[in-house]
């Protein structure tokens, strides 16, 4: 169930980092997308300025021939040849077509009057029947099509404009090639995804060091748990890693290792005295019914001797011969009582070893009950550093919470923006349409001047024709015909000046509505920023509840160690029990004499240990808790 829940953070650890790099991904690519469109955008308005500039020359010539200083013929015939000397970009150049794709000028003379519409470019597509139909349905059409420059043979991206101009049925063609265009983008493409590249190797490489140091130690620490649980006490515990937090989780699986083997030692020791001990006290009690026995009879024979015996005097002898029918009596009770003395000599020196290793059970028993004191105050101490981290991570939930909030407040303010960004393109339009009728009121104007320019002509035909009398009138003509011309040029110039106020207008509509296309997809990009965001939050939420299980279970854990403490206290009562019985059996032998050796003269009482108080877990409150001093016992132990 661990290495499940450890294979599921790993995962989505690593399908997070995947997201940001894929999100860098398609952040470069929108960049470049709309880097190209902005570069493409500008080349057409461009052409398609150029090409309005030069229907502006035509509407020249096609006005000197309504004030008659020119014939229509003429006027085609000079404004052609304005149209195909202009060259632009480099040695890009202007021609004309009429409406059906004859060519009506163009810079190479020998083809005037060929069928433009019958050429194709390097992919067989006839341009030219595509884009007129659009140019004079719109007033200018656009086509992009694959033509070799002149003097090459491999063909190249090429962008043509075509403006129609209707007064004389004409279409004003033009073309770049995008090459230079395509250079700059791809120079920008791999400036961006290189840089892209590196952020999202250095990504990739940070996020796998950090998810490796969590993973892999934890991995390793489950492992070693699982075998110590099954009682493979040969198992290495792992280091930890470099977090201080798995270092602390694998000090506090060393230490149980260690109490685990040394427990398993106490044990084994514990056994083999009982086991020493229960052979001895068989033996010891064959040997004392034996005595009993025999001393049984000599009591019944020799009444002087087992008063003796009864006060602890086991040298006594019966030197006096008795009769011969009870001399098997006085050697019976003298052999008795000699065999009596050794048996209490044994009995002596057995207890003193009975002694001797109840005094390092109790010992043992000690140190194991401090021990398990220190393993169940690490357990408390691992216990609040699981605390400490389970806040943390839902200190990380609750941010990302926060942050989804403040993503969603931004998609909101976006959104809103979009709809002011709307309202403006309205106005512009209004403007524009407003201009386009501030137009048509100069060129009613424009009309008037000329009526009354040819009006004050004829009125100084007239007076001419009168002679002096009309001489005063031919003056008034003359003003009036000056102050038609200026109010002509007037007029011609406000008409410029609103013509180059729609420009602005229609580029102003364009940005506007570009902001707009641009604060849409920020409002796209943000709703999926805030889709990732409640991810992140989701995820945040999950690590914090599976380390809630853990902290469960190593509260569980404590619990245990609790109770195996007080069972070790419980054993450490019962061998302090035994070592005050075993000394009440020494003072018991101490109360017979054995004759010249004294065994037991010399026997000082056995010191009994101090009884240890009773085990006190010490709740601790973070790894700032205070550790135990380790300190050696009398039989060279050291606290582990």
């Amino acid at each position: 169930m661990r290495a499940s829940v450890f294979s599921r953070l790993s995962v989505r650890l690593y399908a997070l980092t995947a997201l940001f790099g894929v999100g860098l991904l398609v952040l470069v690519g929108f960049g470049l997308q709309s880097q190209w469109q902005a570069m493409r955008s500008q080349r057409i308005n461009e052409l398609t300025d150029s090409s309005e500039a030069l229907a502006r020359l035509i509407d020249t010539d096609r006005a000197l021939v309504a004030s008659g200083a020119m014939t229509e013929e003429a006027a085609k015939t000079r404004a052609a040849a304005q149209v195909v000397a202009m060259i632009h970009g480099k040695g890009d150049y202007f021609f004309l077509l009429d409406s059906k794709g004859l060519i009506v000028g163009h810079p190479n003379a020998k083809l005037v009057g060929a069928d433009f519409s019958k050429v194709v470019d390097s992919n067989g597509f006839a341009w030219i029947p595509d884009v007129l139909p659009r140019a004079i349905r719109d007033g200018v059409g656009m086509v992009e099509y694959q033509f070799p420059k002149s003097g090459e043979t491999k063909p190249q991206l090429k962008l043509g404009v075509y403006r129609f101009y209707q007064p004389w049925n004409w279409v004003i063609g033009t073309g770049m090639y995008m090459d230079d265009l395509a250079a700059e983008f791809r120079q920008s493409a791999i400036v961006l995804g290189g840089v892209a590249l590196g952020l999202l190797v250095l990504l990739v490489g940070v996020a796998t060091i950090a998810i490796r140091s969590i993973t892999r130690p934890t991995r390793a620490l489950s492992t070693a748990m699982r075998e110590l649980a099954a009682g493979n006490m040969e198992c290495a515990v792992p280091t930890g890693g470099s977090l201080a937090e798995t270092r602390a989780m694998a000090g506090t699986v060393q230490v149980f290792k260690d109490a685990a083997i040394q427990k398993t030692q106490i044990e084994a020791e514990a056994a083999s005295h009982r086991h020493a001990a229960e052979a001895q006290r068989v033996q010891h009690e064959a040997e004392r019914e034996t005595a009993a026995a025999s001393q049984k009879s000599v009591v019944d024979a020799i009444a002087s001797g087992l008063s003796q015996l009864s006060e602890g005097d086991l040298t006594v002898r019966l030197p006096d011969a008795f009769a011969a029918e009870y001399e098997q009596l006085r050697a019976d009770f003298n052999a008795a009582t000699t065999q009596l003395q050794s048996a209490m000599g044994v009995i002596v020196e057995n207890t003193t070893t009975i002694r001797s290793g109840t005094s390092e059970i109790t010992q043992a028993a000690d140190d194991l009950s401090r021990r398990t004191e220190q393993q169940a105050a690490s357990l408390e101490e691992t216990a609040a550093a699981l605390d400490e981290i389970t806040a943390t991570v839902r200190k990380t939930a609750e941010g990302a919470e926060k942050a989804r909030s403040v993503v969603s407040t931004a998609k909101a303010d976006a959104e809103h923006s979009g709809k002011v960004v709307r309202d403006a393109v309205t106005a512009m339009s209004a403007i524009e349409t407003s201009a386009k009728q501030i137009s048509q009121i100069i060129g009613v104007i424009d009309e008037i001047a000329f009526q009354t320019n040819l009006l004050a002509l004829n009125a100084g035909v007239e007076a001419a024709r009168a002679g002096d009398a009309g001489r005063g009138f031919a003056v008034v003509a003359s003003e009036v015909r000056a102050l038609a011309q200026r109010s002509a040029e007037s007029a011609k110039e406000i008409k410029a000046l609103i013509s180059t106020s729609s420009q602005q207008v229609d580029r102003g509509v364009e940005l506007v509505g570009e902001t707009g296309r641009s604060l849409s997809r920020i409002v796209s990009q943000v709703g999926e920023i805030d889709g990732v965001v409640t991810e992140i939050a989701a995820s945040a939420h999950e690590q914090a509840s599976g380390l809630a299980q853990v902290n469960t279970a190593i509260n569980q854990m404590d619990q245990v160690t609790q109770q195996n403490a007080a069972m070790v206290e419980e054993s450490t009562a019962a061998s302090h029990s035994l070592a005050q019985e075993t000394e009440g059996l020494v003072q018991l032998t101490r109360r017979f004499h054995l004759g010249t050796a004294e065994p037991l003269a010399n026997v000082a009482p056995m010191q009994r240990p101090a009884r240890p108080a009773k085990a006190v877990v010490m709740k601790t409150t973070g790894r700032s808790a205070a550790k135990r001093a380790p300190a050696a016992d009398a039989d060279g132990w050291e606290e582990f």
